[in-house]
């Protein structure tokens, strides 16, 4: 499901006040009242703080529990924050300012001269701040610290920045960039301490007399959030009977970080305005929550030998990706056609699909359908005119070996490079490109890995260089490094996703190519992802 919003701009006595973002049918009843916006206090006219409509997609989304990318447009810029059971568990933006490494060179952690050492060994498929840790320029402990911080500078930056647009995508899972989600009212309050000034906001609280308490809504009342002693503070002075003003007073922080944490309070709804309320909306049906899908039925007892031929899918589904064509079908290279169709229809026969149907866990049956259609695709190459340029890369096999294990990054390993020649890159990548239009694949990677070496930022290198890998079997895991190399660098770029699910979907793995074509579509809604 995909959610598209246009930002309305604001008009007359609503200028300056909340634009509410309504999402179909999650009608919020705090929010929403007949299909009006419920009227706001005068105390929460704090948009130039962070912006409501941003902000109230936020909370929809971790009250409804959602998981799924939001992704937020305002210029040039394109940020995405996403969201697994309503947490926030990792963000992107387009700009090259929200970089981690951009991030950790502005908090004076490295230096420009250790960000270029580190990128050189981004085609090892590790992620940057692995990278860094190898090279014993920061701490492993560290590179938590750095992500959270990029995923709170891109999340903030998306609160206070007037959008043009909103979109949500539901998602079926999302990786996550951090170890522990951050919540909803944790980024709310990090958005009201960085926020602009507030004059007018800190005479507007100090001039409503109502007295702030708690929501009777548990799941607002007891969110996670993590304050500092003094807002904690503030926080313990709300107790039904005290006004904004009357905190202020009692305060040990400043008049503007008093006014700060109240707003961050107020925006997550941790705290309310006595008699804020809004009248209630009729209930809806409640929703199957996507993230929790139904348990699946017990398995079936099965038979001794069908359970040591789920052992043996096991084992070959670990086998199989280092092997090629010949190995999957336990036949001598360079056999002939009834040798090779013998040993096709013993392998199909034993791990036909119908023969498992007894185990019908998801996770068993993604693997048999990895190695069902292996054997397939082995038998397929072998015996048709394929054959010819699948040997050719074949015999590259111990070339490539030698040629990959220089990408590891050892200690140090990255001082000294020469600088990059981007020019160079892209006169190499332009070869590349013709080299595999030409189903000269070997040449294609080496020159791709050449045009890495020159500039190894640059996703469509990547890109090209996964899919000249996925032509031979052995190379697959490569492949789908590289093609996660290039989604991690442009992950705004739909095609990367679409090959990555691609190269799942022809090997069986159709879970995987499931997430990743949801990823296209989240990118770009026009995408067009193959049918399974």
């Amino acid at each position: 499901m995909k959610w598209d919003f246009k930002v309305t701009p604001m008009r007359g006595r609503d200028r300056g006040g909340w634009n509410l973002l309504t999402f179909p049918h999650t009608r919020s009843d705090s929010t929403v009242t007949s299909g009006r916006p419920h009227a706001v206090p005068p105390m929460l006219l704090v948009s130039i703080l962070v912006n409501q409509q941003v902000a109230e997609a936020f909370k929809k989304l971790y009250f409804t529990k959602r998981t799924g990318v939001l992704t937020c447009e305002a210029g040039e810029a394109r940020r995405a924050v996403y969201f697994s059971s309503g947490f926030v568990v990792g963000a992107r933006s387009s700009l090259e300012e929200d970089r981690l490494g951009e991030v950790m060179m502005r908090h004076g952690r490295i230096t420009r001269a250790q960000f270029e050492d580190a990128s050189h060994f981004i085609k090892s498929g590790w992620k940057l701040g692995e990278i860094l840790a190898e090279l014993n320029i920061i701490g492993e402990e560290e590179i938590e610290t750095f992500v959270r911080l990029q995923l709170l500078d891109i999340a903030c930056t998306q609160l206070i920045t007037p959008p043009k647009r909103l979109s949500f995508s539901n998602l079926t899972t999302v990786d996550s960039f951090v170890g522990a989600p951050i919540s909803v009212a944790d980024i709310l309050m990090e958005a009201a301490r960085r926020a602009p000034s507030l004059d007018k906001e800190i005479d507007s609280l100090k001039s409503d007399g109502r007295r702030l308490c708690f929501p009777n809504d548990p799941l607002k009342r007891f969110q996670d959030v993590n304050l500092k002693p003094e807002e904690a503070f503030v926080l313990s002075r709300v107790d039904g009977t005290q006004t904004a003003k009357d905190i202020f007073t009692v305060s040990p922080l400043s008049e503007e970080m008093t006014a700060r944490t109240l707003i961050g309070l107020l925006k997550a709804e941790l705290i309310e305005p006595e008699g804020d309320e809004a009248p209630k909306a009729p209930m809806e049906k409640a929703r199957p929550v996507q993230e929790s899908p139904e348990p699946a039925p017990a398995e079936t007892p099965v038979a001794t030998g069908l359970e040591r031929e789920r052992e043996e899918v096991e084992r070959l589904f670990q086998l199989f990706p280092s092997r090629n064509h010949w190995e999957v079908l336990e036949i001598p290279q360079g056999s002939g056609l009834e040798e090779i169709h013998q040993a096709f229809f013993r392998g199909a026969k034993r791990f036909h699909p119908d023969r498992f149907r007894r185990i019908p866990a998801p996770d068993f049956q993604e693997k048999l359908s990895y190695v069902f259609r292996r054997i397939t695709e082995a038998n397929e190459i072998l015996t048709s005119s394929a054959r010819a340029g699948y040997e050719a890369l074949a015999e590259k096999e111990g070339l490539y070996e030698a040629s990959r294990r220089s990408s590891i990054p050892s200690r140090g390993g990255g001082a000294g490079r020469p600088a990059g020649n981007a020019a160079e890159a892209m006169s190499l990548l332009r070869r590349a490109q013709q080299a595999y239009q030409a189903s000269d694949f070997w040449n294609a990677i080496q020159l791709c890995h050449q045009a890495i070496d020159q500039a190894p930022e640059r996703a469509e290198i990547y890109h090209l260089l996964g899919l000249a890998l996925s032509k031979n079997p052995k190379w697959r895991q490569d492949a789908e490094k590289n093609l996660r190399i290039a989604t991690n660098l442009d992950p705004w770029k739909a095609d990367y996703f679409l090959a990555l699910g691609s190269l799942y979907q022809e090997v069986g793995l159709h879970l995987r190519a499931r997430k990743a074509f949801e990823q296209a579509k989240a990118v770009d809604p026009t995408a067009e992802v193959p049918e399974e």
